[in-house]
Order: structure tokens, then C-alpha cells, then sequence
């Protein structure tokens, strides 16, 4: 699944206009996408987005993370472990599952070029440092789609020319369209 970052977008592609980010589930069949830890958390957790990540994690030709998303992905773990939320023999499960997961994926390592596009995404709004470098990171990959669980970093990612989807609002639309067909979600 490993592959070579494509070249980095032109600075054109950062002039988009702002747009809301995707609210219904985009095809990722062959393509390379980026996850922030946000929406990788959700592939061990049965929440709105676990089901539309599994899909991802099916479909996608390439997954990406930043160089920090397994930090990321530590740290909301130990914490749902300190708070009671998660027992030591599931922490120990989920931290292996996602450990693997991220040895399968393609790390973009934090140089210049990703600092550089999470400089720009701290201007236009004002965000943690781990999120510009998801966004930084996924600029810098030219990925297909970025992928998280916060909608404003959808949005944001969308501004600066990434296709986004916010898996916390995909299940959401899924369940809407299906309800307007008459289907299961």
C-alpha cells in the first residue's frame, strides 16, 4: 500500500474559494487518502464514522498519515484509558490494531514543504498545530481526499483546494439519502 508522495499541488490550488466540505460520502475507490487522527480513531470505535472509515480503509488504492498522527492517535488513546473510557486489555488491542494500521500506511514526513502549507493553514484560521500539520501534510502529499472527524478542518482543507469529507457528517447524510429512498442505512 506504500507509495511515493505525488508532487506537490501549484500555489493556484490554494486559491480556491471556501467551500463547506463534503456532507455525503465521496467515491475513494483507487485513490490516495489522507487521514487525520481524528478519523482514524474511528476505525476502533463503533461511532458516526466507523462504518464510512472501514469503507475507506476498503476502497482507497493509497492511505496516508502525517508524521505525527501516531503521536496523535497515542495520546486520545491514553487518554480514554486514564478517564475510565477504555479498559488496559482494550487500550492494549486498540494501540497494536492502530500501530499495525499505520505501519501499512504511507507517512509523510514533516519537512519545510509541510510546514510551510501548515503556515499557510494557520493564517487563514486559527487551529492547533497538530491539525495545520495534517492539513500541511495532506497539501504536500497532493492527495485525493482528506479524510477527519472535524468538520471546520474539513472546511478549512477544502479552502486551501483539498477535497475533504467530514466522517461525523457522512454517516449523517448516508442515513438522510437512505431515509429519502426508503433503504437502510
Amino acid at each position: 500500500m506504500k507509495s511515493a508522495p505525488s508532487p506537490a499541488p501549484s500555489p493556484a490550488r490554494l486559491a480556491r474559494p471556501n467551500a463547506e466540505a463534503e456532507t455525503t460520502p465521496v467515491s475513494v475507490a483507487g485513490a490516495r487518502v489522507m487521514l487525520d487522527a481524528s478519523a482514524l480513531l474511528k476505525r476502533y470505535a463503533s461511532e458516526t464514522g466507523h462504518a464510512r472509515l472501514l469503507d475507506v480503509f476498503a476502497q482507497a488504492d493509497g492511505l496516508l498519515v502525517a508524521a505525527h498522527c501516531q503521536s496523535e492517535v497515542a495520546a486520545a488513546l491514553l487518554r480514554r484509558r486514564g478517564e475510565g473510557c477504555l479498559s488496559e486489555p482494550d487500550f492494549e488491542r486498540v494501540w497494536a490494531a492502530a500501530r499495525r494500521d499505520i505501519a501499512d500506511m504511507v507517512r509523510i514526513p514533516l519537512d519545510d514543504h509541510v510546514e510551510r502549507f501548515a503556515f499557510a493553514a494557520m493564517e487563514h484560521v486559527s487551529l492547533r498545530v497538530t491539525d495545520a500539520l495534517h492539513v500541511g501534510s495532506a497539501l504536500a502529499a497532493n492527495v485525493d481526499l482528506f479524510v477527519t472527524a472535524n468538520r471546520r478542518l474539513a472546511q478549512l482543507a477544502q479552502s486551501m483546494g483539498l477535497a475533504a469529507e467530514c466522517l461525523d457528517r457522512s454517516e449523517q447524510a448516508m442515513a438522510g439519502q437512505a431515509a429519502e429512498e426508503g433503504t437502510p442505512a
